[in-house]
């Protein structure tokens, strides 16, 4: 097998031809050795409401300030074009993979890689555990390609009939390396070790794409710390950046952030928090830095309002019906409706207020005011009560 192999994982919103990719992981190989070589893996701004915060956990704060596909599709398409793909249920991968271009009229054709779930029949984690390979991240898109990286390097040799690298047609949008990670506390050295694997490109803008690249991962704490600012400077050094272009770089960086936080037309202050402290560690200075977007509040739940409830609330980690909270508000003088108008709506309850969903943007368009669950249920001092019907099911 010469191709280059790049295995990948998803995780999506849902399983329909509707649903997007919230975040993704290429994890690229050795043919010969199966050593990684590359990783990549960002979460997605899906630009709708997140899906199963439950099995994924991941929530709409945490890809507010997320890139979309959009802007990552030719970062990710570099990694799989003429590579083998390989992925625990390859055919799903590829059919969410296939849906995310296909929005951008990118061609997308996965080829004939190899399927981990095919060759061993087993859910990933049962079959990482068969195999003795260990499994700290499930349902992370990043944990979950290294572990079948491990895995289809033990089960190689049951691999069977012909193979054919994946095909990614031309994106015209430039190559933007930014990403937005969870984070990688299981392996804490492995930042550092990536920047130093991207010291060599072949001319200029390729340099100053693999600097970026390098910034991009240690700034996954919104810190640098002494010996990653060694590395990075060294990094520049081997590639020819000046302290100019770098300057330049740190501010085309910073300003792709603050674009992805206005998206929505509303700055939070959390975007704000995560804008600041990238802008201070970068020492960025001429980039004008967004306001915190005011949006309406409520002072007082009265009688006869009208309230919409979206997404799947949980309460200290306990699921809530949406029954439930619908039957309460109904019970002190509240009237629950099923949908946000301009005319029809005075108040948004959101399991996450950060959500992109099609009510929390209408509430926004039309100045609804949006609240959480746990702000809800804490000022009309019924948690307590709500965690009770909750016990008694």
């Amino acid at each position: 097998m010469s191709q280059r192999l790049a295995v990948v994982d998803v995780e999506t919103t849902g399983f329909s031809r509707r649903d997007r990719i919230v975040e993704v992981a290429a994890v690229t190989l050795d043919p010969e050795t199966w050593e990684i070589v590359d990783e990549f893996d960002t979460l997605i701004n899906p630009e709708r409401d997140v899906g199963p915060v439950n099995v994924h956990g991941i929530s709409a704060s945490m890809v507010e300030a997320a890139p979309t596909f959009e802007e990552i599709a030719a970062a990710l398409a570099r990694r799989l074009h003429r590579a083998t793909l390989i992925a625990h249920n390859l055919p799903f991968d590829a059919r969410m993979l296939a849906s995310e271009f296909s929005r951008l009229r990118v061609q997308f054709d996965a080829g004939l890689g190899l399927c981990t779930y095919k060759a061993t029949r087993y859910k990933l984690q049962v079959a990482c555990a068969q195999f003795g390979i260990p499994m700290s991240q499930q349902h992370r898109a990043l944990g979950d390609a290294r572990a079948t990286a491990q895995l289809a390097r033990t089960v190689a040799n049951d691999f069977e009939g012909r193979r054919a690298p994946a095909k990614v047609g031309h994106i015209a949008r430039s190559l933007n390396p930014r990403t937005h990670r969870r984070g990688d506390r299981d392996n804490p050295t492995s930042q550092l070790v990536r920047v130093v694997s991207h010291a060599y490109y072949p001319n200029s803008d390729e340099a100053v794409l693999a600097y970026l690249d390098a910034l991009d991962w240690v700034l996954d704490d919104y810190r640098i710390d002494r010996e990653e600012q060694t590395a990075l400077d060294e990094i520049a050094s081997d590639l020819g950046v000046s302290d100019e272009t770098r300057q330049e770089a740190h501010d085309a960086y910073l300003t792709s952030i603050i674009a992805a936080a206005e998206r929505d037309g509303v700055t939070t202050a959390a975007e704000a928090e995560i804008i600041d402290r990238v802008a201070d560690v970068l020492g960025v200075e001429e980039v004008l830095r967004p306001e915190v977007s005011s949006l309406p509040a409520v002072d007082d739940l009265r009688e006869g309002m009208r309230v919409c409830f979206t997404g799947q609330a949980s309460v200290f980690g306990r699921a809530v019906k949406r029954q439930l909270l619908e039957e309460f508000s109904a019970y002190i003088g509240l009237q629950p409706v099923s949908g946000v108008t301009k005319r029809g709506c005075d108040l948004l309850v959101a399991a996450d207020p950060s959500s992109a969903s099609g009510k929390t943007r209408n509430a926004r368009r039309f100045k609804i005011p949006v609240m959480s669950v746990e702000q809800f249920l804490e000022k009309l001092e019924i948690t307590t009560l709500v965690l009770h019907r909750i016990d008694e099911g």
